[in-house]
């Protein structure tokens, strides 16, 4: 088994060497990030809190967080998406109806929250994974950390560098 690190904000602001990637979470969720994409574990234990924290805690921090969904749905369907702010990209027709894939804004409030309710109705089943594309930097990590850390046992606990060339 592995033993899980806990590394503190100083640690990651006072080495002076290029991060290229951080792991932070707490029990119930795990956020490894990149300044390209943000992949979330959400827990069957997380609450509807912890999921609407994180996510609203993302839509502050950077307006660019954009999560690509795809969806089999009935081809009556698609626009009821569409009014939840969900942007269409393509659909297609598959055996059990309709291959649509949407973009999430995470700027849009109405599809955030869309997304959010979705989320907590998929934890009713199981662990979700999401993965949450963004054009960010680790300043806008280390502000998503910053405000994320007063979960009960939100951590850093994994930090990778930058080959130094």
């Amino acid at each position: 088994m592995l033993e899980e690190v806990s590394i503190s904000m100083d640690d990651v602001l006072d080495d002076g060497r290029n991060i290229s990637y951080i792991e932070m979470g707490c029990d119930n969720i795990g956020l490894s990030c990149t300044t390209g994409k943000i992949k979330i574990w959400f827990g069957k234990q997380a609450t509807v809190q912890s999921v609407r924290k994180i996510l609203e805690c993302f839509s502050r921090a950077d307006s660019s967080f954009v999560h690509e969904t795809e969806i089999i749905c009935d081809y009556d369907q698609i626009p009821l998406y569409e009014n939840n702010d969900y942007t269409l990209i393509s659909y297609g027709r598959v055996k059990d109806g309709y291959k649509v894939i949407f973009n999430i804004q995470f700027s849009k409030q109405h599809a955030l929250n869309y997304f959010i309710e979705s989320i907590i109705n998929d934890l009713n089943e199981g662990e979700v994974n999401k993965t949450i594309h963004w054009n960010g930097s680790m300043a806008i990590i280390m502000l998503i950390f910053n405000e994320l850390r007063s979960m009960e046992g939100w951590n850093i606990t994994k930090k990778e560098y930058r080959e130094e060339e």
